[in-house]
């Protein structure tokens, strides 16, 4: 329902938006969800003659969990769950550079997270929840690796094997104002993205150099952002329930300035650390949402929903690597129980394509660029209640 989830989390899949949901179930449950991504708007275009789609297209993105009420405790719920939590890949091949060269540029980071889960029914009315997380992040990346300009100082620079472990936690709770009502509020906090130990090579042949490998890389600055989520459930019929959110994401913290810190160079007479700060232009965003729940027979619903966000990057700090312009979703599904115990869903999501122009001086691309994003995906679901 295009992230109306805030009233409606009730699945072990909620530990990952409003954790209180998962007190909802008097049974044990697992959830899992199978998602194909296709980023096929995203594009990259600028006054040096480039007009690439990024080769980083498709995606399949998983996630699971499972929550269960205590035996000697019924109103207590706990619960595990493993997330695809997020991630971007930009890949751009032969780009058009302002040296007079032709290169790569590549951009890869993954997000995943491991999350134990407690959820409390205070009363008949009212559900609270908190999960910690353990997140996982790696990352690969490449600017221009075959490229090196002695008149600018300009190395192209190749970073592999970044990863790292951070730490990070969501609370929330539900309310039901009434028989028909909903309220959920939710909080996560920001999960920083930690990228180190990993080795990079630059590129300094036209400084008589050559190319030179530093054994330590790491990048500091990016995360996700955290987020603050309010939002409202309405049955307004036995077959018809609505609802909205609206969420905050501190954009401006998570994809602020960033730097790339490289040591321990194996080349005598190379520079033997380099510390290069770029700015990602984030800005705190809020995001809105609708959605709906259709109840066809005893079996079978359809749901669909609209979510709006805003401007996540400042305009001038755009680039082929932080091309994060989305702000529509168009999404609809159908669940629907197979068998006593096992339910499906299917669902499609659809971002419609968005451009934007500017001139960013942070990398060597020519006075004017354009950006364009837009992707669809599926969802598949299956949940199993004990």
């Amino acid at each position: 329902m295009a992230g109306t989830d805030m009233g409606f989390s009730g699945d072990p899949l909620s530990i990952n938006n409003n954790t209180a949901g998962i007190a909802i179930s008097k049974q044990a449950q697992f959830s899992t969800v199978i998602e194909p991504v296709f980023m096929n708007g995203i594009r990259h275009a600028d006054s040096l003659n480039n007009d690439d789609r990024s080769g980083n297209d498709r995606a399949i993105l998983i996630s699971s969990a499972w929550s269960t009420p205590l035996e000697n405790h019924s109103d207590i719920t706990v619960g595990l769950g493993f997330f695809a939590q997020g991630g971007v890949g930009f890949d751009y091949t032969n780009l058009n550079t302002a040296f007079g060269t032709t290169d790569d540029l590549t951009a890869m980071f993954g997000v995943f997270r491991l999350a134990p889960a407690i959820a409390w029914n205070v009363n008949d009315k009212l559900r609270i929840g908190f999960s910690g997380s353990i997140n996982y992040s790696q990352a690969e990346q490449e600017i221009f690796p075959n490229t090196s300009d002695a008149g600018s100082g300009f190395a192209g620079l190749e970073i592999e094997d970044l990863s790292g472990v951070s730490y990070a936690w969501r609370a929330g709770l539900q309310y039901d104002i009434n028989e028909q009502l909903t309220l959920g509020i939710a909080y996560g906090s920001d999960t920083k993205l930690v990228l180190k130990n990993g080795n990079a090579t630059a590129n300094f042949e036209a400084m008589g150099l050559g190319r030179v490998k530093y054994n330590s890389a790491k990048i500091d600055g990016l995360s996700l952002p955290s987020e603050l989520g309010i939002g409202l459930a309405w049955q307004v019929s036995p077959q018809l329930t609505l609802g909205a959110d609206f969420n905050y994401y501190r954009w401006r913290k998570a994809l602020g300035k960033v730097s790339t810190t490289l040591s321990e160079a194996q080349t005598t007479g190379a520079p033997d650390s380099i510390k290069l700060t770029n700015d990602f232009g984030g800005q705190n965003q809020f995001a809105r949402s609708i959605g709906a729940k259709f109840k066809l027979n005893d079996q079978t619903q359809i749901t669909a929903g609209i979510n709006h966000l805003g401007n996540i990057i400042k305009h001038g700090y755009e680039s082929p690597l932080n091309n994060l312009l989305a702000k529509w979703h168009f999404t609809a599904g159908v669940n629907h129980e197979i068998a006593p115990h096992w339910e499906t869903s299917i669902g499609y999501v659809y971002v419609p394509k968005i451009k934007r122009q500017y001139t960013n001086t942070q990398l060597p691309l020519g006075s004017d660029a354009e950006e364009t994003c837009g992707a669809h995906w599926f969802a598949f679901g299956l949940t199993y209640t004990w």
